[in-house]
């Protein structure tokens, strides 16, 4: 009974990684992933500020607000607001809804709060609670099917990179941007995700 009982465990361990292997030729997801859907929350400047700080991205903190555009160039600060400085990112920062999505063909995306995308790439789930978003890998758990938390998994030489030229696009800035970390993402109806 025991070996039969171990056997099926194997089996059943086996049947539900390969359901979330992915065709690497052709890049789609072989079944639905539980990242699949889209994700809604309403993001802070004062929130990214804390996550870049954590992840060892200090050096980049007066750029945490400055990409938070909407996809026709609107600004996530308050008309007249002065510009964001390393010691006060966030004077004058508006909170913003901002969405992520993952397809189930495998494309990510983000929305901008008039919901039109201000990003957009692909995904790869590369193991049962890991994916990889636009090159870079993250962590990811989703609690009771609508809640999901991001982790990007940055590598020093992405930090040293991100900090050495703060004003440039980094992948590791971009990660943390993405992910929110320490922060969590609500499921909301998705048409495009399949």
């Amino acid at each position: 009974m025991r070996r039969v009982l171990l056997a099926v465990s194997a089996l059943a361990a086996v049947s539900i990684l390969t359901a979330a292997a992915v065709d690497t030729a052709s890049g789609s997801q072989s079944a639905r992933s539980p990242l699949v859907g889209q994700w809604k929350r309403l993001n802070k400047c004062s929130e990214v500020v804390a996550d870049l700080k954590l992840a060892g991205l200090g050096a980049t903190v007066a750029q945490a607000w400055v990409g938070q555009t909407s996809a026709s160039g609107e600004s996530s600060f308050k008309t007249g607001s002065p510009a964001p400085t390393r010691r006060e990112p966030c004077r004058g920062a508006i909170a913003r809804v901002h969405w992520n999505f993952f397809t189930l063909s495998g494309s990510f995306g983000s929305l901008d709060w008039h919901g039109a995308q201000v990003d957009d790439g692909s995904y790869t789930i590369t193991g049962p609670t890991t994916v990889t978003i636009g090159g870079v890998p993250f962590h990811f758990t989703i609690e009771n099917g609508n809640t999901l938390a991001l982790r990007p998994v940055l590598t020093p030489a992405m930090i040293r990179k991100a900090n050495a030229h703060p004003a440039a696009f980094a992948p590791a800035f971009w990660a943390v941007t993405v992910a929110y970390q320490g922060h969590t993402w609500r499921r909301v109806l998705c048409s495009r995700c399949g």
